[in-house]
């Protein structure tokens, strides 16, 4: 099989230090999951447990004003996923936890993947394999020797339903194959001296050649409409919010530099459409569009 040798891999050199690994609570690993999501270890490791403190369970999530939990956030990037994170909170807190994938899916924020993480990593529920961007790369190069997006999602998920090495948890494999791919199999740049995946068909191919980039998703953060929309939030949710939008966007070009108000328009529509500003906004609109600062 070519998950052979993955278990003793994983027992050595696995990334057993993570914190969200010493745990089984749905919560907390529901709000690494969330803070994980394109955003590295290194950046997560010194905020998850901060947030378990002020925010222990859903309940005390949910009591909290979603302003709150924004400023929170901030430094993560992808404000949607805290929004969607306190959604999740409340939608919990009100009804407890759905039981299987489908319920799960139906929680703000929670997709497929997520679902089954939470199965396989917290609940300990039989479901189909949670499949990441690190858990396909493995998956497509060591059993169908391609690249991950030259491999159906349904022949991916069929693959892994029968790559458990005899004598390994689903939560072991799950753990592993995270971090074969991290640290290991990694998308530019693979270490296939160090894999222990012997029997990978991609192997003789990555020698021969580096594999071909996948195709680009996102632009540069810097200059982007991500980077004026973080911004932007970032001034609202200040302790002394700008009052017009003048002053927003004299805050804003403190930060960043000069801004075209019709780009600076679209990062405050957007921020508005995803239910992301705070109570401030309605006094701002009134002065909306802004005029240049004085």
């Amino acid at each position: 099989m070519w998950s052979d040798r993955l278990s003793s891999w994983y027992a050595e050199s696995g990334r057993h230090h993570l914190p969200w690994r010493g745990t089984r609570d749905p919560w907390a690993v529901l709000v690494s999951e969330v803070m994980l999501q394109q955003t590295s270890v290194a950046r997560v490791l010194p905020r998850w447990q901060a947030f378990l403190d002020r925010w222990p369970t859903p309940s005390a999530c949910a009591a909290t004003p979603l302003e709150e939990v924004l400023r929170a956030w901030d430094g993560l990037g992808y404000p949607r996923r805290a929004r969607a994170l306190h959604g999740a909170a409340v939608v919990i807190a009100q009804h407890g936890w759905p039981g299987d994938e489908l319920g799960l899916r139906e929680l703000p924020g929670v997709g497929s993947y997520t679902a089954r993480a939470l199965l396989t990593l917290a609940f300990g529920t039989p479901s189909a394999a949670p499949r990441d961007v690190n858990i396909s790369r493995v998956t497509a190069r060591a059993a169908l020797g391609v690249e991950p997006h030259q491999a159906p999602a349904s022949r991916l998920d069929a693959t892994l339903a029968t790559a458990r090495p005899g004598g390994m948890s689903r939560r072991d494999l799950t753990l592993a194959l995270f971090d074969l791919g991290a640290t290991v199999c990694r998308a530019s740049r693979p270490e296939c001296q160090r894999c222990p995946l012997q029997r990978c068909a991609s192997r003789q191919r990555l020698a021969a050649a580096p594999p071909a980039p996948p195709p680009r998703r996102q632009g540069p953060y810097q200059g982007s409409l991500r980077q004026l929309r973080g911004a932007v939030l970032r001034a609202m949710l200040d302790d002394d919010p700008p009052r017009t939008a003048a002053a927003l966007r004299a805050r804003v070009e403190s930060a960043l530099g000069t801004v075209d108000p019709r780009r600076l328009g679209e990062a405050v529509g957007g921020l508005r459409a995803d239910g992301l500003l705070p109570r401030a906004w309605p006094t701002m609109r009134r002065s909306w569009p802004p005029s240049p600062p004085t």
